[in-house]
């Protein structure tokens, strides 16, 4: 008698489990549940409207960054920048032209000349083809040349004034322009001096502030010192041909004041000192930019002293590096 109510109370219990499975699994998780379902390769929905989202109090430079509309540079460089050029140009391209101020400058020198210009930003890039023959309105990274009817050999000369600190890979852009350029090709280059007297001291001092603009704009994500702008130049297939370089009013002062001494010198500035080791030393410090002309040339061209910017060994950093580290398969 025990044993046959025990066995009808377990089929009952097992009924009832079963009933409330079915009951639990078929029905969907109420609205106000805070349970998501999602596939484990999506990311799940971010519940808001719990509190307001976090808002930076004032407006700071790097916002820029992500502001829909980019940073428009309006100006460029010097239209005298011109006399550097050493042949008369047919085909110009300005790459980073901006509003088009300089190419417009180089259109109404050379009139007979092409010239085309390369930005992304549309705003600029809408405001400079009423300026030039044509604006190209995206990186020149994923430009397709032949889709644009440009075949290799066809440009003389290129523009890239404050661009290369801009681009995520200089060297490989600049390889790309060796192999679209003519073999006579000219091509003027400027390019941010980090090694800026201005920009140690800031650094010694603790700081390294970015900027809408300047030698620290908040877009540049690449570095460079005038030994490592030639080092890039050779090792892509660029020989130098002249170069120079502007200053700042204050580093100007600065190489005004310390230029006629005798060296070894120290520059005295606030909270540090820099041994200066020659004149030639006090004006890569004294650099804003570095300025360059740039001619394509093959390894066989070059004299053995131009050789050592792609044979010879960098200078070793003091910077840490663990040698330890190696990249898979190298």
């Amino acid at each position: 008698m025990i044993g046959r109510l025990l066995k009808e109370l377990s089929i009952a219990l097992r009924r009832y489990l079963v009933f409330r499975a079915k009951v639990t699994f078929s029905n969907p998780a109420p609205a106000e549940s805070p349970i998501v379902t999602a596939p484990l390769d999506e990311p799940k929905p971010v519940r808001l409207g719990m509190r307001p989202a976090y808002q930076p109090r004032g407006s700071f430079d790097w916002q820029i960054l992500s502001a829909p509309g980019g940073e428009v540079y309006a100006g460029g460089p010097s239209p005298d920048l011109l006399d550097l050029l050493v042949g008369e140009p047919k085909f110009i391209l300005d790459v980073g032209c901006s509003l088009g101020d300089f190419a417009a400058s180089a259109k109404v020198r050379f009139p007979q000349a092409r010239v085309w210009g390369i930005e992304p930003n549309q705003r600029a890039a809408q405001f400079a083809s009423g300026r030039i023959d044509r604006v190209i309105r995206q990186p020149i990274e994923s430009i397709d040349w032949t889709h644009e009817g440009v075949e290799a050999g066809d440009i003389d000369t290129v523009f890239l004034f404050d661009v290369l600190e801009h681009i995520f890979d200089p060297w490989t852009t600049l390889l790309a322009l060796r192999n679209l350029i003519s073999s006579k090709a000219q091509v003027l280059v400027s390019i941010p001096n980090v090694r800026n007297v201005l920009l140690i001291q800031d650094l010694i001092s603790g700081y390294w502030r970015y900027r809408r603009a300047g030698l620290l704009d908040i877009t540049h994500i690449r570095f460079f010192t005038e030994q490592d702008m030639y080092r890039m130049f050779y090792q892509t297939g660029f020989r130098v041909l002249s170069s120079g370089s502007t200053q700042c009013a204050r580093s100007r002062e600065i190489l005004e004041q310390y230029r006629h001494r005798q060296f070894p010198s120290t520059i005295e500035l606030d909270g540090a000192t820099i041994s200066v080791r020659s004149a030639e030393d006090l004006g890569s410090l004294c650099a804003l930019q570095h300025i360059f002309l740039l001619q394509p040339a093959d390894y066989h061209e070059l004299s053995s002293s131009e050789r050592q910017w792609i044979d010879g060994e960098h200078p070793a950093t003091t910077a840490y590096c663990p040698e330890e580290i190696r990249l898979a398969g190298a």
